[in-house]
């Protein structure tokens, strides 16, 4: 590895007298503001270019300015231009510091100009006037009549035409029928002819009275229309509503006829089921007679036989009472209560 200088070999090596490393250059010094020299103060040292926007490249120090005025083709500052369009809306030019002076002055699109009419008060882009010029209310411009006025401001026109004497105008008398129209100039002749007017005035009172009498007609034909109209549609609500009643009506009748078959029917069958009731009964009724006949008659034989050995053994009772009624001993009572 390499000695490592001491302090004071450096301090010796920085005091030594040196010449700048640049041929052309006068300076002489020590060896410690060498550095400090080819930095700040060589004028044959290169330097990197600093405007902004240009070249970039190393040039000696003592011909820089000459090179960033005449020599260094820079940007210019439009180019940077916020003007709503695209890349073909900014200006591409590069140009040297000198002749970019004149080029924002006099040559860059974009440039910033005051419109060129009096009293116009309008500044814009150079590429943007002629559009401003195409609506600019200063610009002269010719009477689109071609009368001898010459060229007037474009917000004048308007007011022009109110004076113009080459401005078609309708004559006076238009609200009597007249559709001449003519120069103003011109249209005075044809004002004064009385004749013209009157048959026109005729023609009009006609016209009118015509289309009165048309729109009169008209009214009557449209209000008899929507009467004819409400009067067909009634009619037919009318019919319909027959038709409706009459399929009601058909409906009902047929309903009634139906309900007066099924009356029919009932009628013979409760008839039938009356008689074959009434034969049930009788026949029931005659049964049960029949058998009370018959149980009663049981019934009564029974009680005469029933009587019939009641009285028997009564009179056989009464009989022995008789025989033993003088002697009425234990064994006699005994005999009468087992009789029982």
């Amino acid at each position: 590895t390499a000695p490592v200088p001491s302090f004071f070999a450096a301090a010796q090596v920085s005091a030594l007298d040196v010449l700048c490393v640049h041929d052309k250059c006068t300076w002489k010094g020590t060896c410690g503001r060498l550095d400090g020299h080819l930095d700040n103060d060589c004028l044959h040292e290169p330097i990197k270019c600093s405007v902004e926007g240009g070249c970039g490249e190393l040039v000696p120090r003592g011909e820089m300015a000459t090179h960033q005025q005449f020599i260094c083709l820079q940007s210019c500052p439009n180019s940077k231009a916020k003007t709503g369009g695209d890349e073909l809306d900014r200006c591409n030019a590069r140009l040297s510091r000198n002749d970019l002076v004149d080029h924002l002055k006099d040559y860059c699109k974009l440039r910033i100009i005051h419109c060129p009419h009096t009293s116009c008060e309008v500044t814009t882009r150079y590429n943007q006037m002629p559009a401003h010029l195409e609506v600019c209310p200063y610009a002269p411009v010719p009477c689109p009549r071609q009368c001898a006025v010459g060229n007037l401001m474009r917000q004048n026109l308007e007011a022009h035409k109110n004076e113009c004497p080459n401005e078609p105008v309708p004559c006076v008398h238009a609200p009597l029928g007249c559709s001449h129209v003519a120069p103003r100039s011109e249209i005075i002749g044809h004002e004064q002819d009385i004749a013209i007017h009157f048959s026109s005035l005729r023609s009009k009172v006609f016209a009118e009275q015509q289309q009165a009498y048309q729109q009169k007609m008209d009214e009557m034909t449209r209000v008899f229309q929507q009467k004819l109209q409400t009067l067909e549609e009634k009619i037919t609500k009318l019919q319909l509503h027959v038709v409706e009643k009459h399929k009601e009506q058909n409906a009902a009748m047929l309903m009634l006829k139906r309900l007066e078959e099924q009356n029919t029917l009932l009628t013979r069958k409760v008839e039938d089921q009356s008689v074959t009731f009434n034969w049930k009964l009788l026949e029931q009724t005659t049964a049960l007679n029949t058998k009370l006949q018959q149980q009663t008659e049981a019934f009564n034989t029974k009680l005469q036989e029933q009587t019939a050995t009641l009285n028997t053994k009564l009179q056989e009772q009464m009989s022995l009472l008789q025989s033993i009624s003088g002697s009425l001993t234990a064994d006699n009572l005994r005999r009468i209560y087992r009789g029982y």
